[in-house]
């Protein structure tokens, strides 16, 4: 598991973009610790600030990296009617060493975007992995489903490229420049199962947790709160929608009948006035129609990204609970070596066997040391996501709603504009026609005069 989230060290160049580092746990002399010895270390390795959260004692979380600019674009249908799906080209540019070109592009369909985020939740465990957009049987074809969810992978291949904890993750590596992905991830999918059974085994033998710290049973209750909001706001943006499309389907059957009555027996100039309030009428259903997709591309489409992020913030909490199993099953075992020495080195008096037994000890006091490090520092990054999360769901908010209320009211200013031409449309014709009227001497103009 990569190690970062213990010292921030903006010097770093080990790698590792968070500039963390860890001092690693089998670096210091193995001894076979007494109970006694071990509570003693527990009691040195509390935080000094017993007294303060340790979220609050904390540096603010890097801010992201920007070594990537990634597009996903030109979706395309392809398959026969029973494997059809849509590939997308992802276009490239880095400044990560790492890579093979600063400028490449793939082609990747959605169950590969749903392979890399599973892979970066894998590898990074405590990191907040930005979601992708969810899975949707019905009408993935359908031009406007299609676009939302380009849109939405858009932005969340940018935010998992730049975010500093998942910019040199080898699988996102893999994802980008892969010109044999499908192939790539088969390998490695193989990889991964040679170590199942030994997954399985730990995860059975997992301790049951109790959560001791306070700031998580908090921050749950938090997630829980905005989960409501969020799914409140859907709604009431769904209503919005609704309303939206019924106002424009009114605005276009109004138009058809105005067109109707313009080509009707009528007056020339009665005829001209209702064909340029269809106009008018028309102009304002194309505005309505703009600013429903605008909705969907800023502000629901940030709406519906943070329903989904709190669910990765909630597997970045479980890959906590995770790290404390683990932690806990290592104790295990170093207890159960340690008891099987002692039995050894009461019955036994072969130098050989004794000097086996204590390196078999300590190396399960290495692995449990290293574990109880490891939860320790999932802890503290899971801590450092949270405020990362929390400034850039604020800003993505502030920015959705500015770019939502400068659409709507530039949209507005654009009616108001056509309405202010109709109505100059018929100030000068009803002022034509008095002017023909007092010349053909059919108004009184002592009438008009005492009036003005």
């Amino acid at each position: 598991m990569g190690g970062w989230g213990d010292t921030w060290n903006p010097g770093s160049s080990n790698g590792n973009a968070y500039g963390y580092s860890e001092t690693p746990v089998g670096a210091a002399k193995s001894t076979i610790a007494t109970e006694g010895q071990i509570e003693a270390k527990e009691q040195d390795e509390e935080d000094p600030e017993d007294n303060i959260p340790l979220a609050h004692s904390l540096s603010k979380p890097p801010q992201s990296v920007q070594m990537y600019t990634i597009t996903v674009g030109d979706p395309q249908k392809v398959g026969d009617p029973i494997s059809a799906h849509i590939i997308y080209t992802v276009q490239t540019t880095t400044t990560n060493p790492t890579y093979k070109k600063q400028m490449f592009s793939v082609l990747r369909r959605y169950s590969d975007f749903v392979w890399l985020y599973d892979a970066l939740c894998a590898n990074n465990p405590g990191v907040i992995v930005p979601p992708i957009p969810e899975k949707n049987s019905l009408g993935r074809f359908q031009d406007a489903f299609v676009e939302a969810r380009r849109l939405a992978l858009n932005k969340c291949i940018q935010k998992m490229a730049n975010h500093p904890g998942l910019c040199n993750d080898k699988d996102l590596q893999l994802f980008l420049e892969s010109d044999n992905f499908a192939l790539d991830i088969k390998h490695r999918k193989a990889e991964e199962n040679t170590g199942l059974l030994s997954i399985l085994s730990t995860s059975i033998a997992s301790s049951k947790f109790y959560e001791t710290d306070d700031w998580f049973d908090t921050k749950k209750a938090y997630l829980d709160s905005l989960e409501g909001q969020l799914k409140g706001l859907v709604r009431s943006m769904e209503a919005v929608a609704k309303q939206r499309a019924e106002q424009s389907q009114a605005l276009s059957e109004l138009a058809d009948a105005l067109e109707i009555l313009s080509g009707a027996d009528i007056s020339k100039q009665l005829s001209n006035t209702f064909s340029q309030l269809a106009i008018v009428q028309k102009r304002a259903r194309k505005l309505q129609d703009e600013q429903a997709q605008q909705d969907v591309v800023t502000f629901a489409g940030t709406v519906e990204e943070y329903g989904r992020m709190i669910n990765s913030v909630r597997v970045a909490f479980a890959s906590r609970i995770k790290c404390f199993g683990q932690w806990q099953n290592t104790e295990n075992e170093f207890r159960r070596v340690k008891a099987n020495h002692e039995k050894a080195r009461k019955a036994s008096k072969n130098p050989e066997r004794l000097h086996y037994h204590i390196q078999e000890v300590a190396d399960a006091e290495r692995k449990a040391m290293h574990s109880k490090s490891e939860f320790e520092r999932v802890t503290k990054l899971v801590k450092i996501e949270w405020q990362r999360f929390d400034m850039e769901r604020v800003e993505d908010f502030k920015r959705s709603l500015e770019a939502f209320l400068e659409g709507m009211i530039g949209r507005q200013k654009e009616l108001i504009g056509a309405w202010e031409e109709y109505q100059s449309l018929l100030l000068q014709r009803s002022g034509t026609n008095v002017s023909s009227n007092i010349a053909t001497g059919d108004v009184d103009t002592s009438t008009i005069s005492s009036a003005a």
